[in-house]
């Protein structure tokens, strides 16, 4: 085998610093954050990392399903809440702030994490390759009710083993109120060039720092031009620090959208970029 050959095997077995992280995924609706998710776990998956991709979006129908499988909502996987015996016995965190437990199990999960292997049948989960997607649950019917349980699903299911955990979060600030962050390693929060995604994206800041963490980031995302961009910086001020990367506003996302499943794009290149920053972001 030649050096270089070696050389790469030894990155490939070394290089994981996100290994084993819970990523949160947050920031205004419509902002992008399914298709940043998705960008994430492709770029991911090629450098080697296996990816858990949970969908705690209860209103999107059918989000990361269509965008990283192609599949419809008829296609989905049972809501993880289910397994944790659904809304009769998972309450909202603001009405119940005890952690989430399996049935008939007092120890919280985040104690005694998940072994999706020996623990959860294939019906709650869709795979392919090294990408598994949850779904912890949807909104299906009038006046169903809270999908605050739904978030204490999102927040406490930690699972065992190395994945890289993508967390693609509902719209807004909500699930900061339900303390949704408490079991999160990064939270990165992706700005559209519209001024509702600025204000949010200085409340989530706050946020994290009234928790006391620094670990929070910025992604811009559809940006059309280098104006636009130096537009959203300023206007985040001393914030201008926490971005990490900028993504380009690429048709075949928009595409994507709207036919089905998220491919090669443009933009691809530069969710590689940021999650190599993140990566040595980790490390430090």
């Amino acid at each position: 085998m030649i050096e270089t050959e070696k050389q790469q095997i030894k990155k490939d077995l070394t290089n994981k610093s996100l290994s084993g992280k819970r990523i949160l995924v947050c920031g205004k609706g419509g902002s992008g954050k399914s298709s940043i998710v998705t960008l994430m776990a492709k770029v991911l998956e090629t450098k080697k990392y296996k990816v858990l991709a949970l969908d705690g979006d209860a209103s999107n129908p059918e989000g990361l399903l269509r965008l990283m499988f192609g599949l419809r909502e008829e296609q989905a996987p049972r809501a993880l809440i289910e397994f944790f015996g659904g809304t009769e016995t998972v309450t909202c965190p603001v009405d119940d702030p005890s952690p989430l437990t399996r049935l008939n199990d007092s120890i919280p999960i985040f104690q005694k994490p998940i072994d999706i292997d020996e623990e959860i049948s294939s019906e709650y989960f869709i795979q392919k390759e090294n990408t598994i997607l949850f779904q912890t649950g949807k909104i299906k019917e009038y006046g169903q009710g809270c999908d605050g349980p739904t978030e204490k699903v999102t927040r406490d299911f930690i699972v065992n083993g190395e994945q890289v955990n993508l967390i693609d979060a509902k719209a807004g600030v909500e699930h900061f109120g339900r303390r949704m962050e408490d079991n999160i390693d990064v939270i990165l929060t992706i700005l559209d060039p519209t001024f509702e995604s600025i204000s949010i994206a200085k409340r989530v800041a706050g946020f994290c720092r009234e928790m006391g963490t620094e670990n929070f980031w910025f992604i811009l995302n559809k940006i059309k031009s280098k104006d636009i961009e130096k537009i959203i910086i300023n206007k985040l001020g001393e914030l201008e620090n926490r971005i990490i990367g900028a993504v380009r506003c690429d048709s075949e996302i928009i595409k994507a959208g709207l036919r089905g499943s998220l491919g090669k794009c443009n933009a691809l290149e530069d969710v590689e970029m940021f999650v190599e920053k993140l990566e040595k972001i980790s490390v430090i």
